[in-house]
């Protein structure tokens, strides 16, 4: 373990309070999502989304945590040329396919010759997610299940990394505390102990045992067999996790985990890149402000398109959801901007949640109360109303009320015959 001088650093509806009340004038209060301080980003080796599915949630009741409690999909796609361990997980810190004059340029799947860095293969400076966490004053962290790793610490450390260009200089040295065990349940414990001693702003997690089992039994994802059992470990470490950050007073809240893959598998191996098994992997987050069980595909209609069982290149002009959209998500989470260089999910567009309407406005007629928003395509809208707001007692006026991207009106009749209301909408799909 290498530590070094640390930096300061709901149910499936969406209740969005857009709320009014009818008889003091027209007011709107949105809810505010809880800030997010920290990100835990943990990649677990080899993982395919088939064998979550197929244990179902009592086997494992935290990846399905993952699942009804945040956004998330299993059919998030690997870089489109290699389904091997380290070329993909450059592709998750940088957000850079792994070809091509923009890509990160490592193909390598081996320990890295000595003093090799992602600068001196590409010949140019590859940043990631730990440049950008630790320009802002963030400590970070890497906590890694195999040697092979350490091509981050070489890369980001206070020899090789870049300058820090937002002040104040925070150093090179973008990874503070970098640690390396085999074991995963020493490596979470680990990874608990410093989060509870001195939480990480950004953490990078590495998971191996199932890609280790897939190598030696097989990427067999019927319950029973050795790589099944093996998932169903990978649910206990993260059941650690999640225990750390909901009980944890300084991390309850404002904590949240972003969870994918690297590749599946098939037999023995991962590394057919035109293989579904290979290439197909879960992408999950989970924490403040995610909307709880929503399809991720669901979630960005518009942006990201669900590829099937297909293997779309990176010239599609709708992308699918990627592994290396984690670092730039991650970053996102904290309110930061893309990794410098990144080509997947620059934008910083992957939506987590469904936006509430900012027009959602109350006007009298009479005694009728009218309601207008604008609405988003595949959302369904609950207009609820509440005489007796402090009680929880809510009724719902309209529900599923399809939207379609235009304006509607709804006319809650004689609203002013009775006792003053409250509205709000529930957002879901």
């Amino acid at each position: 373990m290498r530590s070094k001088p640390q930096h300061p650093g709901p149910p499936n509806g969406h209740l969005l309070a857009a709320c009014v009340v009818l008889l003091l004038g027209f007011s709107t209060q949105p809810t505010a999502a809880a800030p997010v301080a920290y990100v835990i980003h943990i990649s677990i080796d080899g993982l395919r989304p088939d064998a979550i599915t197929a244990l179902g949630p009592s086997n494992l009741p935290n990846f399905y945590r993952f699942r009804t409690r945040g956004a998330f999909t299993d059919n998030a796609r690997s870089d489109y040329d290699y389904t091997v361990t380290l070329p993909n997980h450059v592709t998750q810190l940088t957000g850079r396919g792994v070809l091509g004059t923009l890509g990160h340029g490592w193909t390598a799947n081996s320990d890295p010759p000595s003093g090799a860095t992602l600068a001196s293969n590409k010949g140019s400076y590859v940043a990631g997610a730990f440049d950008v966490a630790h320009d802002h004053g963030l400590r970070t962290g890497e906590f890694a299940s195999k040697s092979k790793f350490v091509l981050f610490d070489t890369s980001w450390n206070a020899v090789n990394g870049a300058p820090d260009a937002t002040p104040p200089d925070n150093g090179q040295d973008k990874i503070d505390v970098y640690l390396n065990i085999g074991d995963t349940a020493a490596l979470v414990n680990a990874l608990v102990t410093n989060m509870t001693a001195q939480p990480f702003g950004y953490v990078f997690l590495h998971l191996t045992d199932p890609d280790s089992v897939g190598h030696a039994s097989g990427w067999n994802p019927a319950p029973g067999s050795a790589y099944s059992n093996v998932i169903k470990l990978m649910d206990a470490r993260l059941g650690v996790i999640f225990s750390l950050v909901q009980t944890n007073l300084q991390l309850a809240g404002r904590t949240a985990l972003v969870l994918t893959a690297d590749h599946g598998g098939s037999g023995t191996d991962h590394s057919l890149n035109t293989l579904k098994e290979d290439y197909t992997i879960p992408f999950y987050v989970w924490g403040p402000g995610v909307l709880a069980g929503a399809d991720l595909y669901r979630l960005n209609a518009t942006n990201r398109l669900n590829p099937g069982t297909g293997r779309p290149t990176y010239a599609d002009p709708i992308q699918p959801v990627r592994n290396g959209e984690a670092a730039n998500v991650s970053l996102k989470l904290l309110g930061l901007g893309p990794v410098p260089g990144s080509t997947i999910g620059t934008n910083q567009d992957l939506a987590l949640t469904i936006p509430s309407p900012t027009d959602f406005a109350l006007r009298l007629a009479g005694t009728d109360a009218v309601l207008t928003f604008t609405t988003r395509l595949n959302v369904l809208y609950d207009i609820q109303r509440s005489d007796s707001p402090g009680m929880g007692s809510w009724s719902n006026l309209v529900t599923n009320l399809p939207g379609t991207g235009g304006v509607v009106t709804n006319v809650d009749f004689g609203a002013l015959d009775s006792a003053p209301h409250l509205y709000r909408l529930n957002l879901h799909f």
